[in-house]
């Protein structure tokens, strides 16, 4: 079972993917504490893996197309595992994660943005594309 936030159809606001429509898959729970964080991590719905793609599928509006899903949380890798990207591929999802990088990811993951954040260590050791969040000090 997994702990999700909330999963929902939108346009990818940022990235090489930005523009594109999306279902994003939000987990709760996260291994950091960043002050600019929109996830209320301690709630959650508990589902299965196939509730989730049941759920993905059920939102995404181009049926003719490759549904684009994107994990996020959160911290997404403290719950993504090998039973939900194999769940995911078994549907043709082209799956994307949006990591702060401090665990390293399972196999299966088409498109990892990778946001390192102040004072964490990073475990994964290759992503397509960095996002670089400034944090204001003053």
């Amino acid at each position: 079972m997994y702990r999700i936030k909330e999963i929902f159809y939108t346009l990818q606001g940022e990235g090489y993917y930005a523009g594109e429509p999306a279902v994003f898959v939000r987990f709760s729970g996260c291994n950091l504490s960043c002050p600019w964080c929109d996830t209320d991590h301690l709630k959650g719905q508990e589902m299965s893996a196939k509730e989730i793609v049941k759920a993905v599928l059920s939102l995404w509006k181009e049926k003719d197309s490759t549904p684009f899903v994107v994990l996020t949380g959160g911290e997404p890798s403290l719950q993504v595992d090998k039973t939900l990207l194999k769940e995911l591929a078994a549907h043709a999802c082209y799956i994307a994660i949006e990591t702060n990088g401090t665990r390293e990811l399972p196999e299966g993951i088409d498109w990892i943005t990778c946001s390192p954040k102040r004072n964490s260590f990073l475990h994964q050791h290759f992503a397509d594309e960095v996002k670089v969040v400034y944090e204001d000090t003053y």
